[in-house]
């Protein structure tokens, strides 16, 4: 199987599995709410900002490939919220208001640059539809890496050097522990994660079979 094809594998499950979950909440931590936000709980904004923040700054990122801006973008999108905290009556979900901001934000950024853009375009209706695959995409590697960064250390350790494509002789001698060792924190590893990433489960098998 060629890069490519395995690329257009890869997104299609993403794809999938979300439209098979309808997006459900992930039962691994406690969202924040926009209420904790509106009252001015500084620690609930800074675990938004821990969870959304890398993933924001991808999705700009690709969007207008220029990595400073899609970082400035992305903290924008953050410290409107926060000004802004009171002037909305209730936001249902954070995690749609914010990336929508960035997508507004890149728009920005675009006319800002003087690129004439014609926003009916098919052109400019494709970006949009690809921002929304990014967005879908995005949340699906977070998630995944929300469940690996709950293992114990050392198992998380593991997974994430197999994700990297490393072998577990060369794992072993990273860690200073035994093949045995290896193949074994990776084996209770796994389990776990088909236990608390369910559906997702199937997408990170794919990231490691294709290394």
């Amino acid at each position: 199987m060629n890069q490519k094809n395995a690329i257009y594998i890869r997104r299609s499950v993403i794809f999938t599995i979300f439209d098979t979950n309808k997006r459900r909440i992930n039962s691994m931590g406690v969202p924040v709410t926009y209420e904790a936000i509106k009252s001015g709980d500084i620690k609930a904004f800074e675990n938004l900002f821990q969870e959304l923040y890398p993933s924001m700054c991808a999705v700009a990122m690709r969007f207008i490939t220029d990595r400073d801006a899609a970082e400035d973008i992305a903290q924008e999108a953050f410290i409107k919220l926060w000004e802004k905290r009171t002037t909305y009556k209730e936001i249902p979900c954070l995690k749609t208001f914010l990336y929508v901001s960035v997508k507004n934000l890149c728009f920005n950024y675009i006319r800002d640059k003087k690129v004439t853009i014609d926003y009916t375009s098919p052109e400019a209706q494709n970006q949009e539809a690809i921002f929304k695959d990014y967005l879908i995409e995005e949340e699906a590697y977070r998630i995944i890496d929300n469940a690996v960064n709950a293992l114990p250390p050392q198992s998380a350790r593991i997974v994430k050097m197999c994700l990297e494509g490393k072998q577990n002789k060369e794992i072993a001698e990273i860690l200073d522990i035994s093949v045995n060792s290896v193949k074994t924190l990776k084996y209770n590893a796994l389990n776990v994660l088909r236990s608390s990433l369910k559906d997702y489960f199937y997408l990170l098998m794919l990231f490691l079979l294709g290394k």
